[in-house]
């Protein structure tokens, strides 16, 4: 039996420090003015008892998670993308947005081409207010801590890392075409076409002046505050390894305090460490192009993409960036190969054209080399990442008469 005193320092994430720092996380932006159990509009919450247990602030932020009047077209929202029904992501290798209908994997095309396939896989929205918390150490390095953080205003967000802030992330799909916008508006217009739509909505200019103060404006700004500041309560951090940690010393299998501990000695945590297990670091790792994608993704810059929480790991299926690997047994086959897959990517032991390739990361190629049954302990591990207990509530209308997550159909009523 595996004692916890016998994980590695990264395996072992600091418990009271993460749980204190939680607690400050998670409150929304500018949130002074707001207090729990505010009564709202029964209109806009109609059957839906959210707000008697949440700030203005975050009821507000869930309706516009799930109002499509946030897109081009009226008919995505947030909440198409990234469903509780997929664990806040939606179980597509590549996302279809703006121009499609139903949900998941069964969306299809309503568009007859003229909208593209979104070119990345939707992670999950679960816990994405804790980016950057408990920067990676590696082996043998500094435990992650309070100084090695890199949350709030600086958390990085997305595959590329090319915003920073959760509230910065959630306008950015609204002005992507293929995501959101559409082809009704310009991307250098859209969000004041947004704003101008929340205004002459009287039960929004209600919600705004609940979150934020009588007479607040709506903002491009407050916008974004109001989604992060309910994408901030989608926390799940209580799974099996959580109350391991805690002490319920049955709380994992052993195969899976087996699987912790090979986790470490195959260097996993080198770049999937701490209380996050990820680094949220770049990383060139030659994941092969997907073959519906017209042009080569190079990520940040040199096919470099950022390392993804493990956490509920086994409940967003499938993985890369790209969507192109199916299944966790799948990714630890591509990593026990240790070469690239991609043809801008140069092979470790690939001396042709080299300079004229990105070059893989040399944590990738040195992992040590899993037998399945290695292989086979470490999923059950990453299965103890889960915690299903994250709200799947649903809003039974939004403000805009608009259906809530637009053009989809709920796999939770057997709609698909």
């Amino acid at each position: 039996m595996l004692t916890r005193s016998g994980f590695s320092g990264l395996l072992h994430p600091f418990q009271a420090c993460w749980i204190a720092l939680l607690s400050l996380i998670v409150l929304p932006f500018n949130q002074a003015d707001g207090q729990a159990g505010a009564t709202l509009d029964p209109d806009v919450i109609a059957a839906d008892n959210y707000a008697s247990t949440h700030k203005p602030m975050e009821v507000l932020g869930r309706l516009l998670f799930w109002d499509p009047i946030l897109s081009g077209d009226r008919d995505t929202a947030c909440a198409t993308c990234h469903h509780p029904d997929y664990a806040y992501a939606d179980g597509r290798a590549l996302s279809r947005g703006t121009g499609a209908s139903g949900l998941g994997p069964a969306r299809t095309d309503t568009s007859e081409g003229r909208i593209p396939l979104v070119r990345r896989n939707a992670p999950t929205v679960l816990n994405t207010a804790l980016n950057g918390m408990g920067s990676f150490s590696g082996q043998g390095g500094a435990q992650p801590g309070p100084g090695r953080m890199s949350t709030g205003p600086r958390a990085p967000m997305f595959w590329d890392h090319r915003v920073r802030s959760l509230a910065l992330q959630a306008l950015e799909p609204i002005k992507a075409f293929e995501e959101m916008r559409g082809p009704s508006h310009t991307a250098e217009e859209i969000l004041d076409v947004v704003v101008s739509r929340l205004q002459e909505i009287p039960q929004y200019r209600y919600l705004f002046d609940e979150a934020f103060g009588a007479g607040s404006a709506i903002t491009t700004t407050r916008l974004g505050e109001a989604i992060a500041a309910f994408e901030k309560t989608l926390i799940a951090m209580d799974s099996p390894y959580d109350r391991f940690l805690r002490g319920q010393t049955d709380a994992l299998t052993e195969q899976q305090q087996r699987g912790l501990k090979t986790f470490g000695n195959m260097r996993c945590d080198s770049c999937h460490g701490g209380t996050m297990f990820s680094d949220y670091a770049l990383h060139t790792e030659g994941v092969g192009e997907h073959p519906l994608v017209a042009e080569a993704d190079a990520g940040a810059g040199s096919f470099n993409f950022r390392s993804p929480t493990l956490r509920n790991i086994a409940l967003t299926a499938p993985y890369m960036h790209n969507g192109t690997i199916e299944t966790l047994e799948e990714v630890l086959h591509f990593y026990n190969e240790g070469e690239s897959r991609n043809p801008n990517v140069a092979k470790a032991g690939d001396g042709q054209n080299r300079a004229n390739l990105a070059r893989l990361d040399a944590s990738f190629i040195d992992v040590p080399r899993m037998s399945d049954a290695e292989m086979a302990d470490i999923i059950a591990f990453l299965e103890s990442l889960t915690d299903p207990a994250f709200d799947k509530s649903i809003p039974a209308s939004v403000p805009s008469g608009l259906p809530p997550g637009g053009s989809i159909t709920s796999a939770s009523t057997g709609g698909q």
